[in-house]
């Protein structure tokens, strides 16, 4: 089983999984248009991928914990040898991009493993909002904290 966790300000719970606002602004693994959601591997690491893109750690306390498991047959790994020579860069390169939209195009997957820029060894998840099935399965996420 694998956990994914995602931090979310509590006004957007609803809307949690529906990887809008990926596809309004894009991503380091999508593309303007291309509707993704972001989730991470750890609670810690969900926190500080958060914190990465705020001016204001104080503005956490507005935030939700969420927590969905998935089994490991509906996660796809991105293998290392398949990143492209600039996937750490910033801002993000259209490379990485180029991968997810490639990944979210296909509905290979529930989700795809990728490795943190921000940790060595450690990964966030892709989940694919347009992946059959979807609704029904984010159904199960669990706010572990508001």
């Amino acid at each position: 089983m694998i956990r994914i966790y995602r931090l979310i300000k509590r006004r957007w719970l609803a809307q949690a999984f529906d990887g809008e606002v990926a596809s309004r602004h894009g991503g380091r693994w999508n593309s303007k248009g291309q509707a993704c959601v972001y989730g991470a591997g750890s609670q810690a690491l969900a926190r500080l991928e958060t914190l990465m893109h705020l001016n204001d750690g104080a503005v956490m306390r507005h935030f939700a914990m969420l927590e969905l498991a998935l089994d490991e047959e509906q996660v796809l790994h991105l293998p290392c040898a398949d990143l492209p020579a600039d996937w750490r860069g910033e801002p993000a390169p259209a490379t990485t991009a180029w991968l997810g939209d490639q990944w979210l195009a296909s509905n290979q997957s529930l989700a795809l493993a990728v490795p943190s820029v921000q940790v060595a060894h450690e990964f966030n998840y892709l989940l694919n909002p347009r992946y059959p099935g979807f609704a029904g399965m984010v159904e199960g996420a669990i706010n572990i904290y508001s």
